[in-house]
């Protein structure tokens, strides 16, 4: 019974560990991208050594992976959103934002990140530019869904897709812009386009 305890506990400090190291490449990626953050980067911001990450993620790929992983639990949660609506409103555009801005107002950095690694991999044919697609493409598909029945839209999926990068385009000012607007004015300054004009 000793030893589960003690594996129980060396698990959780490992769980915890992983989850340390993926905060600080999301931080990381976000502000300086993949390819120019280093193992030795992430060490020093988690307060490691570059060995303690590698045991942690045996390559930076591995590392990369588990970043989109964790990061399309976001876009999944902007589907499921989607998914539950039996039809396109201004309700369910503001329930996306008002989750975008709780995301944001958690970890500004992670709402970014998918965008900076999307940004870093388009057009380079590397495996992780599929990959980055599958991410959106599931959100997008939810998206198009309910935009089919407004009549003002004419290309759903179009549309789906501007959404999305609009509303990580409200992130980025988030950040750029944290001491003049509140994320929440930007997600509403948004929201306020979908109304009749």
């Amino acid at each position: 019974m000793m030893i589960r305890a003690k594996n129980t506990k060396k698990e959780a400090q490992a769980k915890e560990t992983r989850k340390k190291i993926l905060n600080a490449a999301v931080r990381l990626f976000a502000r300086h991208g993949y390819h120019q953050t280093t193992i030795a980067d992430l060490a020093t911001a988690v307060g490691m050594t570059s060995g303690a990450v590698f045991y942690h993620f045996p390559s930076k790929e591995a590392l990369l992976e588990a970043v989109v992983e964790w990061l399309s639990r976001g876009m999944r949660e902007y589907s499921d959103i989607a998914n539950r609506a039996e039809a396109g409103s201004i309700e369910v555009v503001e329930e996306i934002l008002v989750v975008m801005c709780q995301h944001f107002n958690r970890n500004p950095e992670a709402t970014i990140s998918l965008a900076a690694l999307a940004t870093e991999f388009a057009g380079s044919n590397h495996p992780m530019e599929a990959r980055l697609k599958d991410v959106y493409d599931g959100f997008v598909h939810s998206f198009t869904r309910i935009l089919e029945n407004n009549p003002r839209i004419s290309n759903p999926r179009a549309a789906s897709i501007a959404f999305v990068g609009s509303v990580q385009g409200i992130a980025i000012q988030g950040l750029l812009r944290k001491n003049d607007d509140t994320i929440d004015e930007l997600a509403h300054g948004l929201l306020t386009m979908f109304e009749k004009w």
